[in-house]
């Protein structure tokens, strides 16, 4: 009987420690709430990559990819939804969220292509709360709606028209200064190894333009963004008949436009004061008494000689 309760005990037990670490996993940090095409999920980031489903998990560490033609929508549990465009990619880098005690620190990577993201829960605190990381900068957020879109060498950012709408932007790399606090409709770029641009104003018809790019991705050509392809009108146009008509924000994002910068603080130069040197009249020569001119001896060979 004792012999049959040990066994009993330790099958138990067996199952206790099987169990515990499924328990011990933390709960998804949020929901897939649309998606299109092929999306796929790196869970902790790690292959093989599994197909994004309907109302499927997000969880802490993964990556989510989209295909051409292919876009998905996720709802955080801080009810921030983050919408990515074709051709993208992001991961989940830290993600908490304690709705009683109105405490949240998330941490979300992009990787490429653009995404919106709008952060709807705003609360107090000195720093931000919600941090978006790309390949060259660093947004802190504390309540925004906004686009950010991946080009090779820059990130660019597009507020939309939103009050009270504050985004910090910055250079990923910490030792490169410089600090830009962004307003509704502003653009703002951050190169590598560059601090970030001074805002540039935008309006609501320029956000169309990435409105559209959700669709499509940044990868499109002028043809796939024509209202007859989209089923929807764009103005102003991007297709070449009305070349000279392009919106602001598909100037920004061209190799055409250079952003305006905060010039590096100068540091005063001395004024140049010449040294005083004493003025020292020239000398005379020496007095040669038999007629000679200075600096040619009485004796030179070819000059005439006094009595000669």
């Amino acid at each position: 009987m004792r012999k049959r309760n040990y066994i009993w005990v330790s099958l138990l037990l067996i199952c206790l420690v099987m169990v515990a670490p499924l328990a011990a996993q933390a709960a998804p940090v949020g929901t897939f709430i649309e998606v299109e095409g092929t999306v796929d999920v790196l869970k902790g980031g790690k292959v093989p990559a599994i197909p994004a489903k309907l109302q499927g998990p997000v969880d802490v560490g993964d990556m989510v990819r989209t295909k051409a033609q292919s876009r998905a929508q996720i709802k955080f549990v801080d009810d921030t939804v983050l919408s990515i465009s074709p051709d993208s990619g992001i991961t989940v880098e830290e993600y908490m969220f304690d709705a009683a005690k109105g405490e949240r620190q998330a941490v979300v990577g992009v990787l490429r292509g653009l995404v919106h993201t709008a952060v709807e829960k705003v609360y107090p605190k000195a720093e931000p709360d919600f941090i978006m990381k790309t390949h060259t900068a660093v947004l802190g957020v504390r309540g925004t709606r906004w686009y950010t879109k991946l080009m090779p060498t820059d990130t660019d950012v597009y507020t939309e028209d939103e009050k009270g709408l504050k985004l910090e932007t910055k250079n990923i790399h910490p030792e490169i200064p410089g600090i830009q606090i962004m307003g509704p409709l502003q653009f703002v770029r951050v190169d590598m190894y560059k601090p970030p641009t001074v805002p540039v104003n935008i309006t609501k018809e320029d956000l169309k333009v990435l409105a559209l790019q959700m669709k499509t991705g940044i990868g499109a050509g002028l043809t796939d963004l024509t209202p007859e392809a989209l089923t929807e009108r764009l103005w102003p146009p991007l297709f070449p008949k009305y070349s000279g008509e392009r919106s602001m924000v598909e100037y920004l994002g061209s190799g055409f436009y250079v952003p305006p910068r905060i010039a590096p603080p100068t540091m005063p130069q001395p004024e140049f004061v010449a040294p005083q040197v004493p003025w020292v009249p020239p000398s005379r020569p020496p007095y040669n008494p038999d007629g000679g001119s200075p600096g040619f001896p009485v004796d030179q060979p070819g000059r005439i000689q006094p009595g000669q």
